[in-house]
């Protein structure tokens, strides 16, 4: 069903001053659409599989794919309030790359939304990242940040690298922002503070259908839901302008990682002793 927009009500409090805006209530968000739609917010690490899983998700529950940040690109995937309303109005599932800041989970708890957060097996991503950093260092407009993420600029300095310099690159410039995700979903929802929903990725590329059944009757709250085969086995990345593309097999990045690479990924996680990493290093 259409839902009306108060514009009036948007313009109050999109552009009020930044510290008001700290302190907008679910009151002012129902002022502005007083029902919201259907929609999946996917947080993820890069390579862990969310291209796949808000593809799914789209077409299985025919809902728009919106971008709920200000634009994507080589930049963090941080809430955009304005997308936030206009997703409320038509229903949408989101692909995101975006640490657990204050004002990304108020958002999210203002308009009621649930995160998915993805995660895979770390040192798998690390070498699935290279992998695509590959790929982008060879698709041109280096410097420029068209092709990258918001912890690495990708220029011809590292265009030089071998494989092996790909990896040290990662883990100097993308392993503390892979660190500061896990950790910050962690502390928000140890503290109770929102309740996300986790999803591994070992589990939904070895259990499609089931773990995407689990995560519409917990997000959606639709009780049984029929996904058909093709769409659970189309490739995705290869349907998309997208050169975001790695390895998908697990267990590559303890086979192809130097153990002085893999030392010290266990040193930089040192620094959260109070975490468990366990699973996330399975």
């Amino acid at each position: 069903m259409d839902k009306d927009i108060n514009y009036q009500a948007f313009l109050d409090v999109t552009f009020q001053s930044i510290v008001q805006r700290r302190h907008i209530s679910s009151k002012n968000v129902k002022s502005i659409i007083s029902q919201r739609e259907e929609i999946y917010v996917v947080v993820a690490t890069p390579k862990s599989g969310s291209t796949f899983l808000s593809n799914v998700l789209s077409k299985t529950r025919k809902l728009p794919y919106i971008p709920l940040c200000y634009a994507y690109g080589s930049n963090e995937h941080d809430l955009y309030f304005p997308s936030l309303v206009a997703a409320s109005k038509t229903g949408a599932v989101s692909q995101l790359h975006m640490k657990a800041t204050p004002d990304n989970v108020n958002l999210l708890n203002f308009f009621s939304l649930r995160p998915i957060i993805l995660t895979r097996n770390l040192f798998d991503s690390i070498e699935s990242l290279a992998r695509d950093i590959e790929k982008k260092l060879s698709a041109g407009d280096l410097g420029t940040g068209i092709h990258g993420y918001s912890f690495v600029w990708l220029t011809e300095d590292i265009s030089n690298l071998d494989f092996e310099g790909i990896v040290d690159y990662i883990i100097d410039f993308a392993l503390p922002w892979y660190v500061n995700f896990y950790t910050s979903w962690q502390s928000f929802s140890s503290k109770k503070i929102i309740n996300p929903y986790f999803v591994r990725y070992e589990n939904l590329m070895s259990h499609k259908e089931d773990t995407i059944k689990e995560i519409i009757k917990n997000i959606g709250f639709v009780a049984d839901q029929k996904i058909p085969k093709e769409i659970l086995d189309r490739n995705y990345l290869s349907n998309t302008k997208s050169i975001s593309t790695g390895s998908g097999v697990s267990g590559m990045g303890k086979k192809n990682l130097s153990k002085r690479q893999l030392d010290k990924i266990n040193r930089l996680l040192n620094y959260y002793k109070s975490f468990d990493f366990s699973n996330w290093l399975d």
